[in-house]
């Protein structure tokens, strides 16, 4: 069992490689070229994070408070 301040020391690629759960190299290998090529998330809000595509560039957007903001491109969104 691992204490939250070294789950927290971990970098997220260490996480997400730990996640997967897996031993084979090519996909170790795409997960560490995902989390090179994307954003981290934003800190959890009181509803947990939430995405959707953007409709501008495809890639991940991320709600933040009342608006969604694309990680890719920086497009906004109205949440309501």
């Amino acid at each position: 069992m691992t204490t939250e301040f070294a789950d927290e020391a971990r970098s997220r690629v260490a996480r997400l490689l730990r996640m997967a759960a897996t031993h084979d190299d090519r996909l170790r290998a795409r997960i560490v070229e995902y989390a090179a090529s994307t954003p981290d998330p934003p800190p959890y809000g009181p509803h947990g994070i939430q995405t959707k595509g953007c409709t501008r560039c495809r890639q991940t957007m991320w709600k933040q408070r009342d608006v969604w903001v694309c990680s890719r491109c920086g497009h906004v969104e109205d949440s309501r």
